[in-house]
């Protein structure tokens, strides 16, 4: 049998010669992964804030990762077995250095290392408790989706590095269809994926049976049709959940690693080729047929090559529209929290001002702090729960990008059909939604620094109930003014990630389109280096032979008896 490291070899080797770099990324995860034998890293993938810090953090019995309410995850980090606590911290280039394991927020937290300053590549971290899940190593990745670009271009990046997989997806919001594009995705790099429903505590058993069978149904038809589910939650009180994902699921991995590994390893191997020879047949057949099919063909990409720009444009205007109407929305939608606010910092700031006994200096800092504080406490709990809406633009474009890259996808495979005969493979386009972060807070002094200077010769016996009635209607003002700021915020925010997103999708739809048409560049003087390519891949062992390993679990999270998936 052809070992796999030689079946990578001849796909690198082919893929170079065809110039297909967007393969790049798969070839390099291969190498990696046939590299480390008997290793297999369960990559925990997901949504920001969807509970995958937390679930590492319960599964080793330690608070070793940093969980929150904002993005903490930055970096990749790696959990191993070891026989004592110990971490290390690989940096960009090269280096590694060796901290505590009460030092790891500093390089995986986003508040410590905000945008990755730090240059670091990845944290390992070996616990004791994790002896018993040796040789697996869990992977815990930045959250999809979240308030930070870096964040989720580190977790898409990783996807290829992928051994087996754990999609943590909220039990209270299940499977959206970035959900699906993602276990769509995940699918193309290996066999063994489960859903993680995390929170479920916050569901009653009813309404766990419902999630579980929107859920199936959604899956239904999909190439993740019989997808494990697995229901979990961090709570002591619930440790079903945590026995059944052992199990059902990690138990059957570990007992059968080995061939597992192998599965997967051919999985990825398959995957790329199959990838290769799709288009190695859309080359074969352009350079074997008559000429006014190949030439029928490159005029329909010649065409849509000129067309590209329209495709460009339409993008942008697209998102820039979206972008124009932001600000007068998200104003009309904090109107009734402008009053609701402005009331209550009213009430706060009376019962405030009967604890402040100062002169005019002291009391307008009193009174600079204690409202920053307020706003600050205000505004952040307003961001954090108006986010959807405020994002609401940002999904929208998700969805309508993904349908003109798809749109794109289609025509270029009718094409392909129409010219030549053949099928081009459908691809899954993920557009992913880049958040930005929350604007800051920020409040102007009350008085001109001047007049607050000479206000130590002010009697405040005399005058302390006319500056009270002003700094109330100062703060009432200024709560107006950071609404307006914070609203002014979100809309430039928004704009600038959906350009990233517009650009994101240009890079895609280019890259689609460039791929194509190296392949129908070929001439009838390539067609015997083709006609070698394609028979030594079809001729190669790369699928895994029925008996070499057993299948990923069944829908009951139970391993089937070994058989091809």
């Amino acid at each position: 049998m052809t070992s796999p490291n030689h079946i990578l070899e001849q796909l690198a080797r082919i893929a170079n010669e065809c110039r297909l770099t967007s393969l790049q990324p798969q070839i390099r995860a291969c190498r990696q992964l046939l590299a480390q034998p008997g290793t297999i890293e369960v990559v925990v993938l997901g949504r920001f804030k969807a509970g995958k810090s937390s679930f590492l953090n319960h599964l080793a019995g330690r608070a070793i990762l940093p969980v929150g309410v904002v993005p903490l995850t930055a970096v990749v980090t790696r959990l191993r077995a070891g026989p004592a606590d110990r971490a290390s911290v690989q940096f960009l280039d090269g280096t590694r250095r060796e901290i505590p394991l009460a030092e790891i927020s500093g390089y995986v937290g986003e508040q410590e290392n905000p945008g990755n300053r730090k240059q670091v590549a990845a944290v390992e971290v070996e616990l004791p408790e994790l002896l018993p899940f040796a040789p697996l190593q869990f992977v815990d990745t930045p959250g999809l989706g979240s308030a930070l670009r870096h964040n989720t271009e580190a977790a898409l990046n990783f996807l290829p590095h992928i051994g087996a997989a754990l999609v943590a997806i909220p039990a209270d919001a299940p499977l959206s269809e970035h959900d699906l594009a993602l276990l769509q995705e995940v699918r193309r790099h290996t066999p063994w994926i489960a859903l993680l429903l995390t929170r479920a505590d916050l569901l009653t058993e009813t309404q766990r049976a419902q999630v579980l069978a929107f859920v199936q149904q959604r899956l239904s038809g999909t190439q993740n049709d019989g997808m494990p589910v697995f229901f979990y939650s961090i709570r002591s009180d619930e440790a079903a959940f945590k026995a059944r994902l052992m199990n059902q699921w990690i138990r059957p991995l570990l007992q059968h690693h080995s061939a597992a590994g192998d599965q997967i390893a051919r999985h990825k191997l398959t995957s790329l080729r199959d990838q290769i020879l799709n288009y190695l047949h859309v080359a074969l057949a352009s350079a074997t047929r008559a000429d006014s099919a190949r030439n029928a063909l490159r005029d329909r990409l010649a065409e849509e090559r000129r067309q590209f720009e329209w495709f460009r444009t339409e993008l942008t205007l697209f998102v820039r529209t979206l972008a124009a109407g932001s600000l007068e929305n998200y104003l009309r939608q904090l109107r009734p929290v402008q009053r609701t606010l402005q009331h209550r910092v009213t009430r706060e700031l009376q019962e405030q001002f009967a604890h402040w006994h100062l002169r005019l200096p002291p009391l307008l800092d009193a009174w600079r702090q204690w409202l920053y504080e307020f706003l600050q406490r205000e505004l952040t709990e307003l961001s954090r729960t108006e986010r959807p809406r405020f994002c609401t633009p940002l999904q929208q474009a998700q969805a309508h990008l993904t349908r003109m890259l798809q749109a794109l996808h289609d025509r270029l495979a009718a094409h392909v059909r129409a010219a030549l005969d053949l099928a081009l493979a459908p691809r899954e386009f993920i557009v992913e939604v880049r958040a930005p972060e929350s604007p800051p807070v920020d409040v102007a002094y009350a008085f001109d620094p001047a007049f607050a200077t000479l206000g130590w010769l002010i009697p405040m016996r005399l005058f302390r109930r006319p500056i009270q009635r002003s700094l109330l209607a100062r703060a009432r003002y200024e709560v107006e003014k950071t609404l307006s700021r914070l609203a002014a915020d979100w809309a430039e925010r928004i704009a600038a990630a959906l350009e990233s997103m517009a650009r994101q999708a240009e890079a895609l739809a280019r890259e689609d389109l460039e791929t194509l048409e190296r392949m129908v560049s070929h001439a009838s003087s390539d067609v015997p280096r083709l006609r070698q390519w394609i028979a030594e891949l079809e001729s190669g062992e790369v699928s895994p032979p029925h008996h070499a390993s057993p299948n990923a679990p069944d829908a009951n999270g139970r391993v089937p008896p070994s058989k091809t998936r």
